[in-house]
């Protein structure tokens, strides 16, 4: 028998809720942007997230775990090579302090002052529709 993982008390949202969420958004967009243009969601890996979470991970003196982030913050983007194409919204994710500020860069010595070297902004998410669900309620037509 499966135990059960005790959840941290967080926020849900009931289904038809959701989806009336999503159906909302698209209506705000629909006389604004194409439709194919309006994003539906972006995918995001948990290994990747989980890879940003790692780094910002230490060892205090007591030999204890600790985590200098309070989550993750995506802002909604489009690369100058894709304006054209259907899918081309993405999230950029950027490491969130413990006191709420963005960490966009940070300094490591390494490089030669690039920079690209020391940036924080991560790019691996992945838009919808390439990595949708349509079988999914949320995917609002």
């Amino acid at each position: 028998m499966k135990s059960k993982i005790n959840v941290p008390n967080v926020p849900t949202v009931p289904l038809q809720e959701a989806i009336d969420r999503v159906t909302r958004f698209r209506n705000q967009l629909i006389d604004k942007v194409p439709e194919m243009n309006i994003p539906r969601a972006v995918f995001i890996p948990i290994a990747d997230l989980m890879a940003i979470i790692d780094k910002f991970q230490a060892l205090d003196d007591h030999g204890n775990i600790r985590n200098s982030l309070t989550g993750v913050r995506a802002y909604f983007a489009v690369k100058e090579t894709d304006q054209d194409l259907p899918d081309d919204i993405t999230a950029l994710i950027v490491p969130v302090d413990l006191a709420g500020a963005d960490i966009v860069a940070h300094t490591n010595g390494v490089g030669g002052g690039d920079e690209e070297d020391d940036s924080d902004i991560y790019d691996f998410t992945q838009p919808c529709p390439d990595k949708c669900d349509p079988s999914s309620p949320l995917f609002v037509t």
